[in-house]
């Protein structure tokens, strides 16, 4: 019995230490790649409040280009309407 418990507490601090190790490892990692992206982020906001402040009574309109559309024989059916 004495052999089991040893073997099993073995086990559980082999996980907990490998856990531990990977946890930093990866924090360790993926720490620089974070700071980039909270960086980024934080850019891309400066960014639209700058572009979102507007003089009092200045109106921008976009405009998007008109498309043609085409339709081809096989695109539909014609229904014939009659008034009844």
């Amino acid at each position: 019995m004495g052999l089991f418990l040893k073997v099993i507490l073995i086990f559980v601090a082999i996980y907990m230490i490998g856990k531990t190790i990977i946890r930093g490892v990866i924090s360790w990692f993926l720490g620089d790649t974070v700071k980039k992206m909270d960086n980024q982020i934080q850019r891309q906001q400066e960014e639209l409040k700058q572009q979102k402040k507007k003089k009092e009574g200045h109106v921008t309109i976009h405009y998007q280009p008109k498309t043609e559309k085409n339709f081809g024989k096989e695109d539909g059916d014609y229904v014939d309407f009659e008034e009844v």
